[in-house]
């Protein structure tokens, strides 16, 4: 899925939202980066996020990349969501707590699912205050699941590209129901290999203490934006991933960037967040997709 000129904006209104979080940072009290910040505000322009005025023929999450570099350098803040993603994690571990582990694949695929209503780099404002995770409540527009089924029946290996820090916990609950149903299954969680919006990090699960390490291996992919570039993916990732019988990907990221894939071996799970979305899809904004990357 291409950049489209609303992809633009959305990512001009999160490099602005992510300047607002500097205050939440270590390097916040720093003198030189609140004199930095003073100056953005007042001349807070898209080129100075490295964002062009015509859309580039490449993922929205790819464009996002030189972004969040460009915002680095003009902060000297490598990690602007830290404390935000600490939250989300323990969050989701409060969340996992309260639910009963169902050893059905459906029912791994909704809790799944509700994690990725974690989100900061969407066009929203996310609060995680006042998020409300109710699995009840989630409505699937797309649902291949029986595609899925078949899939795992055989399978002897799985990689699970993640999304969002938060959603790891999430993710744990749906590895250990296919690691009971299917334990012939040997599952790879791949996380970002750098720090881009609120996207978990292996540092971040690690630091964190998250329940998805106990479960399965866990993977730094290299990939640095928020969606699944296999070009960019270190050597081992790419190793993973072709010997893949099957990929879950959660996020809409990963959908962006993976939508166009046409392997049957591609599962994307995810809920539209936003209306260039919704549109290229077809379906409404706000529902949840379970969708195999294959043309039709």
């Amino acid at each position: 899925m291409n950049t489209t000129t609303q992809c633009l904006t959305c990512l001009y209104e999160q490099a602005k939202r992510t300047l607002q979080l500097l205050d939440s940072t270590p390097e916040s009290n720093n003198t030189q980066i609140l004199h930095k910040k003073k100056n953005m505000t007042k001349d807070c322009a898209p080129h100075i996020f490295g964002i062009p005025t015509n859309p580039p023929v490449i993922p929205p999450p790819q464009l996002a990349i030189t972004v969040y570099k460009h915002i680095a350098q003009l902060t000297n803040t490598t990690d602007p969501y830290q404390l935000i993603k600490a939250q989300s994690i323990a969050k989701a571990k409060e969340f996992l707590q309260k639910i009963p582990l169902r050893y059905d694949l459906e029912w791994g695929i909704k809790i799944a699912a509700l994690g990725n209503v974690i989100d900061y780099g969407n066009s929203d404002a996310f609060r995680l205050d006042s998020c409300l995770f109710e699995a009840e409540s989630i409505h699937f527009s797309i649902y291949d699941i029986q595609a899925l089924q078949t899939s795992l029946q055989g399978a002897k290996k799985l990689v699970y590209i993640g999304d969002n820090a938060g959603e790891d916990v999430f993710d744990s609950v749906l590895v250990q129901i296919l690691t009971s149903l299917y334990p012939q299954l040997a599952i790879t969680y791949f996380t970002r290999g750098a720090p881009i919006i609120n996207d978990s990090t292996l540092q971040d699960l690690q630091t964190h203490q998250s329940p998805i390490l106990d479960v399965c291996e866990v993977v730094d992919s290299g990939v640095e934006s928020a969606g699944f570039l296999y070009e960019f993916a270190t050597s081992y990732a790419k190793k993973l991933y072709d010997e893949a019988d099957v990929i879950l990907a959660k996020g809409m990221g990963n959908f962006e960037c993976l939508e166009d894939c046409n392997d049957k071996r591609v599962f994307l799970l995810f809920k539209i967040k936003c209306d260039v979305v919704a549109k290229f899809i077809g379906e409404q904004r706000g529902s949840f997709v379970l969708k195999n990357a294959i043309n039709e």
